[in-house]
């Protein structure tokens, strides 16, 4: 059966959103995230200790940060099992680093989407360097309202750090219950809050990361745990990093001193503001701990 074409029955704020988080990845993916972090993943890391950037190291050259954000990868992905004859969809599939991995580490065929169409340049770019492309394809997809495949054809579904964009994650997770074939699962990595979250604290820390981002609001283990039953899936297992995300907020802090310190030397006054904009609420939330990464595996029963 094939997936059908939905009525487009989005509010006019969901609407803004997601253009809102397009212009963010076609504005500053590639001299924001490619330039300033890695040159194929732009989600976080999770570090050794020997993977530590040093003080002052390009990150976009650093190898230990190259390995610290494939081990991500590697560390989410593994409870979906994936084999050589699975076809995965890469939901929010970034500039194609985790398709491509994906490929190399097990000859899956893979479909990456994504709703930015920067990204999606430079990931069909990447996977044409490689010989791998006959096995990656990139298309057009928004995730908070539509995966373009049809009921029962998909494996695995792979999504990293990129549903806390999206404007119905409950609409999304039905979708990918739909696409799934039985048996098949959700391997998932996003930025959430913790439980019993007060107002306070969301009004401080939360809601002012939500607007620079942009990020849609934030889950929590246990509002993600409900969405996942909802949607007719089945929790494998929720589970956070044992402290090796931690060295992302030292990065972060470090880069942000940085850029004060740019601004001495000439760096313009608009691009020092708009990543200090960035950086600032996410150092906030991350150092007040109302703020933490997780990952989940869920699977269509």
């Amino acid at each position: 059966m094939k997936a059908t074409n939905r009525r487009d029955t989005r509010t006019s704020g969901e609407h803004n959103h997601e253009s809102a988080v397009a212009h963010h990845y076609d504005t500053l993916t590639e001299e924001f995230y490619l330039g300033g972090w890695n040159p194929d993943h732009i989600h976080f890391g999770l570090f050794e200790r020997e993977d530590r950037p040093r003080r002052g190291e390009s990150l976009q050259e650093s190898a230990g940060l190259a390995r610290a954000v494939e081990r991500m990868v590697d560390v989410v992905v593994a409870p979906a099992a994936i084999a050589a004859h699975h076809h995965v969809v890469d939901a929010g599939c970034g500039v194609g680093g985790t398709a491509i991995r994906l490929v190399r580490q097990t000859g899956c065929r893979v479909t990456g989407v994504s709703l930015s169409s920067k990204q999606l340049e430079i990931a069909r770019r990447k996977a044409a360097d490689t010989n791998l492309g006959h096995r990656i394809a990139f298309n057009f997809a928004d995730c908070s309202r539509s995966l373009p495949f049809a009921d029962n054809s998909v494996d695995a579904v792979v999504n990293i750090e990129s549903a806390c964009h999206y404007s119905d994650r409950e609409r999304f997770l039905r979708e990918v219950r739909r696409i799934l074939k039985p048996g098949g699962r959700l391997a998932a990595m996003d930025w959430m809050t913790v439980d019993n979250l007060s107002k306070d604290q969301n009004d401080r820390f939360i809601r002012p990361l939500c607007e620079a981002w942009p990020v849609s609001g934030l889950e929590s283990e246990g509002s993600y745990t409900g969405k996942l039953r909802d949607a007719g899936l089945r929790l494998i297992e929720f589970e956070g990093f044992d402290g090796k995300d931690e060295e992302n907020l030292r990065i972060i802090k470090e880069r942000l001193n940085l850029l004060l310190t740019l601004k001495l030397f000439g760096i313009p006054e608009t691009t020092v503001q708009q990543y200090t904009a960035l950086f600032e609420p996410l150092c906030e939330a991350w150092s007040n701990k109302v703020f933490v990464l997780g990952r989940y595996c869920a699977e269509r029963p």
